[in-house]
């Protein structure tokens, strides 16, 4: 088995992997691709964030900046496929960000509930911005929808949680167990452990994969890196590396496979 492992330095961070004003910045980053698909996402999106692509769109070219966008917009959209397969009566996102899954699936789907969980911070802006959005869009916030602070490596999460569940259940983790070293990605799991052990429960995920790409596409990247300060764990080379990890883990009902350039996976 080939682990690659790249982990940024934790400052006063030691008990987890990144402060919650680095979350923040990044999460514009991610609403500034997907404000091309979806305008609502242009309310997450701070001047400063707007000056840094400018400069980003100054220095690399608009090929490669294009790359990344459709990469990060594939990979939600893999997300939106597997919900939209599956019939579950709650949702449980960790490390929600700025997504507006959520809050749209809710207003779709009134019969189901959708927590989004993330930092303190990150929960406070984004509940103040769906307020605003609601106001001026003239839609009604629905009720069906919890936005919920949670640190996934530090809380009791099955107590934060366990109101809101019922008997089919989906977790899922969109671009957060990247940024996990070794020692991070396990605790996560054994804090999702206990909700696995009811059969009808799901978590969907996704890692970063080995994969050779253009040296414009890497220097893009490790700029991007750069500004928002946050850094992803290449942690597993293959498909098969990622399940015997989790099957050490005590997982064994779990699937993997390839797509674009990140490596999906559910555990049962």
């Amino acid at each position: 088995m080939t682990y690659f492992i790249k982990s940024p330095s934790r400052g006063g961070c030691s008990n987890f992997f990144m402060g919650n004003h680095r979350i923040s910045i990044t999460a514009e980053f991610v609403s500034l691709i997907k404000s091309r698909i979806n305008e609502k996402y242009n309310y997450f999106v701070s001047n400063k964030t707007r000056k840094l692509y400018k400069l980003i769109l100054n220095v690399f070219s608009k090929n490669a900046i294009d790359k990344i966008f459709q990469d990060r917009l594939a990979l939600s959209n893999e997300f939106d496929v597997f919900i939209a397969k599956n019939n579950f009566e709650t949702i449980i996102e960790f490390g929600c960000g700025y997504s507006l899954r959520g809050f749209e699936y809710s207003l779709k789907n009134k019969s189901k509930v959708y927590v989004d969980t993330d930092f303190g911070e990150v929960v406070e802006t984004k509940k103040q911005i769906l307020i605003n959005i609601c106001k001026d869009l003239s839609i009604t916030y629905p009720d069906n929808y919890i936005l919920l602070t949670a640190d996934v490596l530090n809380d009791d999460v099955v107590e934060k949680l366990n109101l809101y569940l019922k008997n089919k259940n989906l977790f899922l983790a969109e671009g957060l167990t990247p940024y996990f070293n070794f020692k991070e990605y396990s605790k996560f799991l054994s804090q999702i452990r206990p909700f696995l052990k009811q059969s009808q429960n799901v978590f969907f995920s996704q890692e970063n994969f080995f994969k050779k790409h253009s040296m414009a596409y890497r220097i893009l990247r490790k700029f991007v890196n750069m500004l928002t300060k946050n850094y992803a764990s290449l942690k597993f080379e293959t498909k098969g590396d990622l399940i015997k990890f989790l099957n050490n883990e005590g997982f064994v009902d779990c699937q993997a496979y390839h797509n674009n350039k990140n490596l999906f996976y559910r555990i049962n």
